[in-house]
C-alpha cells in the first residue's frame, strides 16, 4: 500500500514539526498498512526559491532517515516529492525535480476558492513536456464542486485525480462527493495528506476499507494498485472515467 501524499517530513511545512511527531506519524502509517512512502512537502512557486526548498526538504528527509537508523520496525520503501501550489508560471519552472522520485507524476494544489487563471494551459504544457499531473484533494475546492465535467474531461485527458481519506470516515455530503468521482472513475487514487497524528492523521488503510465496504472490493482494490503503480513510475489502471449526471438537483 502507498501513501503518495503526506507530509510527514519534520520541521518543514504545516506538517509533522519535530522527529517525534514524524516517528508517531509513520507510526500511523505501519499501523494502516502502508509500506510505501512519498513525502510531499508544500512547496509554492511564487514564494520560494526552487533551489531552496530542494536543500531544506533534503535535509529534512537526511536527518529524519538517519533518525530512524535508531529505531526498529520502520521498514517503508520512500521518494521525495512535493505538493506544489498552482501557479500560471508552474510550466516555466524545472518541475522534474518537483515530480516524485524517478517518475514523471506531479502533486499539485489549487487555491480551494476560486479557480485558477491560465489553468488549462498550464495543464496541458506540464503534460506536452512528458509530466502526469495529480490533483490533490480534488474534495477541497469549492469552484469545483458542481463541475464534474471539468474533472471529466482531466481524468478523460490522462490527469490522475487524487482523494483525501479522511472525509469518507467522516461520511456526510463530501463523502458522498468522493464517493461519486471513485464510482465513475474520475478519482484514481487515494491518500492520507496526513499532517498530525490526531488532527490529520494518516487513515489511509481505513478509507480503502470504507471504499471496499461501501463501493466494493473491486474499486478498493484499484485505488490500492493505483498508488503503487504510481510510486514505481508505472500508468495507473486503464478504467476509463465516466459523466456524472444531474439528478434532483444533485450529481450522480
Amino acid at each position: 500500500m502507498t501513501d503518495l501524499h503526506c507530509h510527514l517530513l519534520p520541521g518543514i511545512d504545516d506538517g509533522a514539526k519535530d522527529f517525534d511527531m514524524s516517528l508517531e506519524l509513520l507510526r500511523q502509517e505501519r499501523n494502516q498498512g502502508v509500506t510505501n512512502i512519498v513525502f510531499t512537502s508544500h512547496f509554492r512557486p511564487d514564494e520560494e526559491d526552487l533551489h531552496d526548498f530542494l536543500k531544506a526538504r533534503n535535509r529534512a528527509f537526511g536527518s529524519l532517515m538517519k533518525a530512524l537508523e535508531q529505531q526498529d520496525g520502520y521498514n517503508f520503501s520512500y521518494k521525495l516529492g512535493a505538493e506544489v501550489y498552482f501557479s500560471p508560471t508552474l510550466d516555466q519552472l524545472d518541475v522534474g525535480l518537483l515530480c516524485f522520485t524517478r517518475t514523471p507524476y506531479l502533486l499539485i494544489e489549487f487555491s480551494f476558492t476560486r479557480e485558477p487563471a491560465f489553468l488549462d494551459r498550464v495543464l496541458f504544457d506540464l503534460q506536452t513536456k512528458g509530466i502526469v499531473p495529480i490533483i490533490a484533494h480534488v474534495e477541497r475546492y469549492e469552484w469545483l464542486k458542481d463541475r464534474p465535467d471539468i474533472l471529466y474531461t482531466w481524468a478523460n485527458g490522462g490527469i490522475i485525480i487524487q482523494s483525501n481519506a479522511g472525509p469518507l470516515l467522516r461520511e456526510g455530503e463530501t463523502a458522498r462527493y468522493i464517493s461519486m468521482l471513485i464510482d465513475h472513475n474520475i478519482v484514481k487514487v487515494l491518500s492520507s495528506d496526513a499532517h498530525h497524528p490526531t488532527h490529520r492523521p494518516a487513515d489511509l488503510g481505513s478509507g480503502l476499507m470504507y471504499v471496499s465496504q461501501n463501493l466494493g472490493q473491486e474499486k478498493a482494490r484499484e485505488l490500492l494498485q493505483n498508488g503503487n503503480r504510481i510510486f514505481r513510475g508505472e500508468d495507473v489502471i486503464d478504467n476509463p472515467p465516466t459523466m456524472p449526471k444531474r439528478r434532483f438537483g444533485k450529481w450522480v
